[in-house]
């Protein structure tokens, strides 16, 4: 896969620089948008202005306000964000059909047997964010490369407007210095694990034997080696080729076994809040709900139940294999994993409990968006704060 032409294409500032465009006295200012008007809101999008500040996504809307008095405060508008990013995935298309759209505002596109009708591939990517830029008034950043880890790793070296283009013999030279968080994939667990084995950068390590990062972290060491070489043979996958899914679950292995059912109970509701997240972008409802657990002696057991109605709630998939859980629990046992999985799905989207809020619902759609771009959970109920998503969380479907 390493012979390909892939861009990474993600929109600078998205929703802020939406926002701007709609208003153009907002232009140069520092701009922060909310998922709403209320104290205990989250900054869903901070405009490069504000950024300056100490401000970013996710951060307490509170927060954000002490750090910069002055900044314009925005409601999220998402059927807006959702029309102006099918537009941009329209114009991508003219460029080519293999897109894979990975959140609202960021997309994979294979230029490899294209980017020569467009002069080339830088050519390609200038021509690309020319046309953007003139239908929608919104700059973009445009990462080239080989394959997609690399793409997206040098779309973020020169952001925001930027261009950049990576290739198999640059790696030593920029992997040299590279911090190894700076890989995709690796997250705060693993980039400190890999600190207490002396690898801190990108060249330590590719110069890692293969054997003992297997040994450190099992079948995924061998993704680790492959990273660190520039290596990624995942292909740039069409919405039309995706096969739909039979199931969407998530599976958490706690930190420590436990019998304590509220820690049990916050970690089911974190993992169905995940679930059903992970159910909304794929346009699927679920009929079917369940529970996997897995206790201290490495015994397995699963639990399901079948609904009135489908859904894509979070909570009411919570409130649905709680039972389960107590059922589950009677055997009185040290539960060592817990997984909430959803079968039976529907095509389409049909909100219960919470969802039938016209507000919640606009609400859930920012969240939505705002975890999608951050690539997991960092917007979450209150209950759930002290639940961290760790490096062991696996996602299946």
């Amino acid at each position: 896969m390493d012979n390909q032409t892939v861009f990474l294409l993600d929109m600078d500032a998205f929703f802020a620089s939406v926002e701007e465009r709609e208003n153009p006295e907002l232009k140069g200012k520092p701009v922060v948008v909310v998922g709403s008007a209320s104290l205990r809101s989250v900054v869903c999008a901070a405009n490069y202005a504000v950024r300056k500040f100490g401000v970013h996504s996710a951060m307490p809307f509170t927060q954000a306000i002490r750090l910069c008095p002055q900044a314009q405060v925005i409601t999220a508008r998402p059927e807006l964000y959702r029309e102006t990013s099918r537009r941009i995935f329209a114009i991508c298309e003219t460029f080519t059909d293999l897109i894979e759209i990975s959140s609202i505002d960021e997309c994979y596109m294979n230029m490899t047997h294209t980017a020569e009708r467009f002069g080339g591939q830088v050519e390609a990517a200038r021509k690309l964010k020319a046309d953007i830029l003139r239908a929608e008034k919104l700059t973009c950043t445009i990462g080239i490369g080989p394959n997609k880890m690399l793409a997206k790793l040098v779309a973020g070296m020169k952001k925001p407007d930027g261009l950049s283009q990576i290739t198999m013999q640059d790696i030593q030279h920029i992997f040299e210095t590279l911090p190894v968080s700076y890989l995709q994939g690796i997250g705060g667990k693993t980039a400190a694990k890999l600190k207490s084995m002396g690898i801190t950068t990108a060249a330590h390590l590719a110069n890692a034997a293969r054997s003992t990062l297997r040994r450190e972290f099992g079948t995924y060491g061998d993704k680790l080696a492959d990273m660190a070489r520039g290596i990624d043979d995942s292909p740039v996958v069409p919405y039309y080729e995706s096969p739909p899914p039979k199931s969407i679950s998530n599976e958490h292995t706690l930190d420590a076994n436990t019998s304590d059912i509220e820690v049990l109970k916050r970690n089911l509701h974190f993992l169905a809040e995940q679930v059903a997240g992970r159910l909304r972008k794929s346009g699927y409802t679920a009929k079917t709900v369940g529970i996997t657990v897995r206790f201290s002696d490495l015994q397995r057991i699963t639990r399901s139940k079948t609904l009135l109605d489908s859904t894509d709630d979070g909570l009411a998939i919570y409130h649905s294999v709680l039972p389960l859980l107590d059922e589950a629990m009677k055997v009185h046992r040290p539960v060592r994993l817990i997984g909430v999985s959803t079968g039976n799905l529907v095509q389409g989207t049909r909100q219960q409990g919470l969802f039938d809020d016209p507000k919640k619902k606009q609400v859930t759609s920012v969240v939505d968006a705002l975890n999608e771009k951050l690539g997991k959970i960092a917007i979450k109920p209150a209950s759930l704060v002290d639940i961290v998503q760790n490096d062991h969380i696996t996602f299946k479907g």
